[in-house]
C-alpha cells in the first residue's frame, strides 16, 4: 500500500491555503492542505510501521510552524507553495523519518511547504507566484501531532493513524 507522513496545519492555514488551492491545484479534492514529511512511499507491513512512526515521534518535541512567504519549484517542477521560516526541528523530524522509519536517503531535498497551485501551463504559474509575492503572510501555529496517510484507489488520502510529538526540548 502507498502512504505518507504529513503535518496538517489547523483550520485557518488551511482555509487559506484551499482559498487558492481550489483554483489552482489539480489535487484540491485529493487531500487537505498539508506539509509532507515524507514523500509517498510502498509498505507492507503497516503494524511495523506505526511501532516506528510512534518510536520516532516520541523524540520529537511539539513545535511551532511560521509561513513567511512564496515560493516555487520551477523549473524542477510546476509547483507554486507556502514556505516556512526555518525551524531545525522539522528538518530533524524529516531526517530521523526517512533514516529510521524507511531506512533510506532521501531523493530530493526537504522543503517544507504547503502547496497552492500546480499542473499549470509555467505562465500562468509565473503569474501567480508574482501575484502572491506581493502579498504579506505570517501565519504561525503550533505543530503536535503527524498523520500517516495511504492512498486509495481514487488516488485520494485518508488518514491511517496520528502520532503525537512526545520529545523534550
Amino acid at each position: 500500500m502507498k502512504y505518507s507522513i504529513v503535518i496538517y496545519p489547523p483550520r485557518e492555514v488551511q482555509d487559506r491555503a484551499n482559498a487558492l488551492r481550489k483554483r489552482y491545484d489539480s489535487h484540491y479534492t485529493l487531500i487537505p492542505p498539508h506539509i509532507k514529511l515524507v514523500d509517498a512511499f510502498e509498505w507492507e507491513n503497516v503494524l511495523e510501521l506505526t511501532e516506528r512512526i510512534e518510536k520516532v515521534a516520541q523524540t520529537i518535541p511539539p513545535f511551532t510552524l511560521r509561513i513567511n512567504k512564496v515560493g516555487t519549484f520551477l523549473p524542477i517542477s510546476p509547483v507554486v507553495y507556502f514556505g516556512f521560516e526555518k525551524n531545525e526541528v522539522i528538518y530533524d523530524f524529516h531526517e530521523k523519518l526517512i533514516h529510521q522509519v524507511l531506512n533510506q536517503e532521501p531523493k530530493f531535498k526537504f522543503t517544507p511547504h504547503i502547496t497552492i497551485a500546480q499542473d499549470l501551463p509555467e505562465q500562468e504559474l509565473h503569474d501567480i507566484l508574482g501575484r502572491l509575492k506581493m502579498k504579506e503572510y505570517d501565519m504561525k501555529f503550533p505543530v503536535d501531532r503527524v498523520h500517516l496517510c495511504y492512498q486509495l484507489e481514487n488516488e485520494s488520502w485518508n488518514v491511517h493513524q496520528t502520532f503525537l510529538l512526545k520529545g523534550t526540548k
